[in-house]
Formats: structure tokens, C-alpha cells, sequence
């Protein structure tokens, strides 16, 4: 790698970066082994361990788990200390080192302490009580698989109440210091006002992954930079379902562990593509970490850590709408497709600023550097 292509690669990450400064600082890190405990008793601790390895690898299953159930029968061996929480509960922390390495050791997976920032919307807000309980079962949720998130009041719909653009609500997110959104409606109350409709379509903008449908009242939409999902459920489906997506499966399996992969992206002809592309891969489920390792014209050589490595990584993007796979000569190989143009009003800008957020980048940025 020359010397110029170095520095092309950290001009092109600190404009990134100030272009989407939210982005760059929206991972938030979970206090995975730190929680509340009844008591310093072993019955207590093993509890409060289980609860630990549910937030540890982001699966409900690992508290019941047989192959993880030798750690909860010594919880007390791996206590590093007690202290006094914020609303007086008693809080007690685990050793993180010995405790990840036995996860490991026992075939299981961990995510990564590093998650991402999610907002949570509810659309349209329920009453004021049954709000409040709503909003009480979400963050319960979270807290239990160890999702950093925060449930704000935004227009997320349009009048005749379809949802906003992807980009648009992006934006929010991105304005408000968060990575993606999480929107829910209860479509059982939404079904009684006049002209609703029971499940309304996903977002333009990003291509979306639907799950199969259940008979229940909550419909929910992931919003990401990488892809939008859809999931139906229960009050608490869109925390449990973002959860499954984002952690990695709690049984590793050979050639599951992280590995340096390259990725080239061509077609990148804009700074905005530059920045948007650096954003998705950051969102990739499974990417621990990406850099920009050459740049020729409009053609970027990432240099990704990506759980799964090549295989793993093909898999993934086979989801985005925006890059499709190109042939290459051993290496992995796409072409960024940017999305359609926004319209002229921005409604992102004035529902961020409503809470207090910063006006969007623009979306015509001045063309990217060449080396």
C-alpha cells in the first residue's frame, strides 16, 4: 500500500466521520457482567449469572443452556465484587476474562459488548397508561438481552400513515446519536381508527427481510443502514427479534470465529457513497471492525474483521439491495448501488429538530478525492 493510498484511506475515514458523526460514535458498550442480584446467597448468584450469559452471548436460551450450566453451579468462584446501584439495588460483577474464555471453552459464542444504539418508536403512541407499560416491557426486554436503547416520540409516518423513507429515518437516527431504529405499532388498536391499515409497508429505500407472520398484535420494522426487516409479534418481538438478528448464533460452529477478510466496493463516485457504504458495512451483523485499505478511483479495498470470514461475509451482504456481487479474481467483489435521490423537503431535518438534533448532511457532497 503506498504512501499516498494511506493517507487518501484516513482522509476519506475523518470525512466519513465528519460527515456522520453520529455514526461514527453510535455503538454503545453494554455492561455485560455487571447485574442486579437478590442476594449474595449461591441460588442468587447462579441467577444472577444466567442472566449474564443471556446478555453475554444475546440468547434467552444460554440461561438453561446444559453445556453453560458448570458456570452457573459456580457463580460464587467468579464474582469480583458487589456494589450499590444507582436506585440502591445490589449489583454484582463477574469476572469478564475467565468467564468468556469458559463460554468459549463450552462451544458457545459471545457478542460483542459494542452494540448499537437503537431508538425505539412507538407509532402511533399508545394511550397514556397503556404507553407507559408498553414503553416498560421494551426497555425490560433490552435490558435482559443486553440491547442499548432509548424509546423516543418521533414522526415516523406520513400523513396518510405510511412510514417515512429509510434515509429519511436515518437521519433521525443519525441526528440523535443512534445507529438504527426500531418501530412498533400495536396493530390491533391502529385497526380501529378509520383507514388504517393492519400491517403497512416497509420503508423505501432499503431492501427488507420479512418474517413469517404470526397471529399476534404488534407489527414492528428494523430500520438499519445495512437492511430493513419487518417482524410480527408481541410488545417485546422487536427487541427479541433485533437481538437474533445482530448477535451471532449461540453455537459456534468450525470456521465461525473472526477473520480478516477483503472487500472491494467499485462505483463509488461521490463522497456521500463513500460515507454510505463505510455506514452499512459498519452495520453488517458479524463485522467487528472495518478499514479502508486502498482506494483507486472510484474503487475502495476495505480490509474487513467479520465473523465467519469470506463465507460468512457473502452471506450476508447477499441481503443488501445495494451492492451486488461483481466477479473478481479471488477477491470479494461489489458495486454500490446508491439509493434514489430524496425528495426536496426533508422531513427528518424537522422531526430531529423538534427533539432537539442537528440538521442532516447534505445530500449532494462535493465528489470524492482521487489518490
Amino acid at each position: 500500500m503506498t504512501t499516498a493510498s494511506r493517507r487518501v484511506g484516513r482522509l476519506l475515514t475523518l470525512l466519513t466521520c465528519a460527515a456522520l458523526p453520529a455514526v461514527c460514535l453510535a455503538s454503545r458498550e453494554v455492561p455485560v457482567f455487571t447485574v442486579d442480584t437478590a442476594a449474595q446467597t449461591p441460588a442468587a448468584l447462579a441467577q444472577a449469572l444466567q442472566t449474564v450469559l443471556v446478555r453475554a452471548t444475546g440468547h434467552t436460551a444460554a440461561a438453561e443452556d446444559p453445556q453453560l450450566a458448570a458456570l452457573t453451579a459456580r457463580a460464587a468462584q467468579y464474582v469480583q465484587g458487589y456494589q450499590q446501584g444507582p436506585t440502591g439495588a445490589l449489583l454484582v460483577t463477574f469476572q469478564a476474562g475467565p468467564l468468556e474464555q469458559a463460554i468459549r471453552a463450552a462451544g458457545r459464542n459471545l457478542w460483542s459488548a459494542d452494540r448499537p444504539f437503537t431508538l425505539v418508536v412507538l407509532s402511533p403512541p399508545p394511550a397514556q397508561l397503556q404507553q407507559a407499560a408498553d414503553g416498560a416491557a421494551v426497555q425490560q426486554a433490552a435490558e435482559r438481552r443486553g440491547l442499548p436503547i432509548s424509546i423516543v416520540p418521533l414522526t415516523v409516518r406520513t400523513a396518510d400513515g405510511q412510514l417515512l423513507s429509510a434515509s429519511a429515518l436515518l437521519a433521525m437516527a443519525h441526528n440523535l446519536g443512534a445507529e438504527q431504529l426500531l418501530i412498533g405499532r400495536d396493530v390491533t388498536a391502529a385497526a380501529a381508527s378509520p383507514g388504517a391499515t393492519a400491517v403497512p409497508a416497509a420503508p423505501a429505500g432499503l431492501g427488507t427481510d420479512t418474517t413469517v407472520p404470526v397471529p399476534d398484535s404488534w407489527h414492528w420494522t428494523l430500520v438499519t443502514p445495512f437492511v430493513t426487516r419487518q417482524f410480527t409479534g408481541a410488545v417485546t418481538a422487536g427487541i427479541d427479534q433485533t437481538v437474533e438478528w445482530l448477535a451471532p448464533p449461540l453455537q459456534a460452529t468450525p470456521g465461525g470465529g473472526i477473520a480478516k477478510t477483503p472487500l472491494r466496493i467499485v462505483g463509488l463516485r461521490t463522497l456521500d457513497d463513500y460515507a454510505q457504504v463505510e455506514t452499512m458495512l459498519a452495520a453488517v451483523p458479524g463485522v467487528h471492525q472495518s478499514t479502508v485499505r486502498e482506494v483507486d478511483g472510484s474503487t475502495v479495498e476495505f480490509e474487513l474483521w467479520v465473523r465467519g470470514g469470506a463465507a460468512g461475509l457473502r452471506q450476508t451482504l447477499s441481503l443488501s439491495p445495494r451492492l451486488k456481487s461483481q466477479a473478481s479474481n479471488g477477491m470479494l467483489t461489489y458495486r454500490y448501488a446508491p439509493p434514489p435521490a430524496p425528495p426536496a423537503s426533508n422531513p427528518a431535518a424537522s422531526s430531529a429538530a423538534r427533539l432537539g438534533g442537528t440538521q442532516p448532511p447534505a445530500t449532494d457532497p462535493p465528489a470524492a478525492p482521487s489518490p
